[in-house]
Parts: C-alpha cells; structure tokens; sequence
C-alpha cells in the first residue's frame, strides 16, 4: 500500500458518511501514514529479525497493522503463525517461562 514517490505507507483509511443518504464516501488522503522500519528490518514489525522468527508482537507497527487488517489486537501466536511449528514450540515455551518468572499472567493462546 506504498504511495508512488513517498516512503510512507497507508494504514487504513477514513470514510466520510452523508447523514442523510447513509452514503459513504472514502475521504482523500484520509487514514495514517507510517514511515517504513529501517533499512533490513521486517516489512511488518520493523525489526530485524530472520524469516524464520517471530514478529515483535509488542511494537507498534505490527499492533496498528494487525489490528487494521484483523480488527483486533495480535497475539504472539499470531506473530509466530508464518513460524514452523518447533519454531512455535520453543518460543511459546520461553515466553511462558519467562511470563512465570516475572510473575505475569500467561495469556489463553500461550497455554
């Protein structure tokens, strides 16, 4: 969703609705514009990290990207989903010791 000549890229967009008619109308230059991660970071998370790892679930332009295509909020299972399932495997268990050791709940899709 890059616009031609700009390093920014579209996230989401705005309508406009005619109260009236309940016409809706897409808003020109509407929604936000996210600079891109540096040069070699993740297309989605803006961190460098290979293809076969997670994305960083915590940062902010994987949460506003997930949540604009999704409508919710990402989980690290589905940071992890593009993962293959031992990557899966020794992430989720890191991630549960380490919520346990810090003594933070452990979220439903960790179990």
């Amino acid at each position: 969703m890059a616009r031609k000549n700009s390093p920014l890229f579209s996230v989401g967009s705005v309508e406009k609705i005619d109260v009236e008619t309940g016409e809706s109308v897409p808003v020109e230059g509407g929604g936000m514009l996210m600079l891109p991660g540096q040069p070699g970071s993740c297309e989605w998370c803006h961190v460098v990290h290979s293809l076969e790892e997670p994305h960083n679930r915590d940062s902010l332009p994987y949460q506003i990207k997930f949540q604009t295509i999704h409508g919710r909020s990402p989980t690290w299972t589905d940071a992890m989903a593009h993962c293959r399932p031992e990557v899966q495997a020794l992430w989720k268990g890191e991630l549960v010791r380490m919520l346990k050791d810090r003594g933070q709940k452990i979220p439903d899709d960790l179990l």
